[in-house]
């Protein structure tokens, strides 16, 4: 038997966690769910020597480490290779809600042997909780995952190298201000799943597809993310006709290799009344005088969507 089965054997005989055990909680999540929490590694007193106890409080010290929960199906833990294979991706997600940005952390885990890619987000602005999980992330030789099925306690415990490289991540982090907790929720709601995060192999898919949803964002309405203007012949549309325009706009998704070859959701055509109208998103940096050189960038580029009649170029 290995060491960590062991550990969880001797632990699953001390007395049942409270009700409010993180554990418990997580446990009754769906499989394929993933999240992350603080451990304490080194006890202060034999007396609450458990295995990896969980903290959920603030002003934590150096005693604490993050630690990385999967759920797995039930019986699933122990039928995996007897050394799994995980491999991990970082990246950060920026975006803009409203006036705020927000610059959330997502891990990614595979696990050989099964069917799920486990997304944890790390909010570095999440109340006040001491040391930074970056900075403890940035400092550790490995990372620690614990495997949950349908119990209150993990079934196996998983340590891989930490190849990621978090001073990288944290200065991208750290490179837009504070937000809050409500943002931070909000950028989760409307992310990539785990799926489309792990299918970006290069930094410039990375990028086309960053700027694709960043227009789709912007064309859809949030004017945060820059300004709408049109030529005179739409202008000189009634009001009415002119919301009914823009709602073909926002409602236009035919995008193919042909009209959108990079795949960025830039330009399209829509019909109305007959009439055959084309809208286009430039790119332009703050001052609103030079093309932006970072469309991936909403601290760098304000977007200009722009309608005219097909007619009118």
């Amino acid at each position: 038997m290995s060491r960590n089965k062991q550990l969880l054997n001797q632990h699953k005989q001390l007395p049942e966690p409270q009700q409010n055990d993180f554990f418990k909680i997580f446990s009754q999540s769906p499989i394929g769910t993933s999240t992350w929490n603080w451990i304490l590694t080194r006890p202060r007193s034999e007396k609450s020597k458990i295995f990896l106890p969980l903290s959920t409080g603030a002003g934590l010290t150096t005693d604490y480490e993050p630690l990385f929960l999967l759920k797995l199906p039930s019986g699933k833990s122990w039928d995996l290779e007897s050394s799994v294979k995980v491999t991990a991706k970082a990246g950060v997600f920026i975006t803009k809600v409203g006036s705020i940005s927000v610059a959330p952390l997502y891990v990614l885990f595979q696990l050989s042997g099964n069917d799920y890619i486990y997304q944890v987000w790390i909010n570095h602005y999440g109340g006040d909780m001491l040391p930074s999980p970056l900075d403890k992330l940035g400092k550790m030789p490995y990372l620690t995952l614990l495997l949950i099925e349908d119990k209150s306690q993990p079934e196996r415990l998983i340590k891989i190298d930490n190849q990621i490289d978090w001073s990288c991540l944290k200065a991208k982090v750290e490179s837009v201000k504070s937000w809050d907790l409500a943002a931070f929720n909000t950028v989760k709601s409307i992310a990539h799943s785990a799926q489309e995060l792990w299918n970006r192999t290069t930094e410039e898919e990375v990028k086309e597809t960053t700027i694709a949803k960043l227009n789709d964002r912007f064309r859809n309405g949030d004017k945060s993310l820059g300004e709408y203007r049109m030529s005179r012949q739409v202008l000189a549309l009634p009001r009415k006709k002119q919301k009914e325009l823009f709602k073909e706009i926002q409602d236009f998704s035919d995008f193919t290799s042909e009209n959108d070859p990079k795949g960025q959701h830039e330009m399209g055509r829509v019909t109305m009344d007959g009439v055959e109208y084309i809208w286009k998103i430039d790119y332009l940096d703050t001052s609103m005088i030079m093309l932006s050189d970072a469309p991936e960038d909403i601290n760098k580029t304000t977007r200009v969507l722009l309608v005219i009649r097909a007619d009118e170029r």
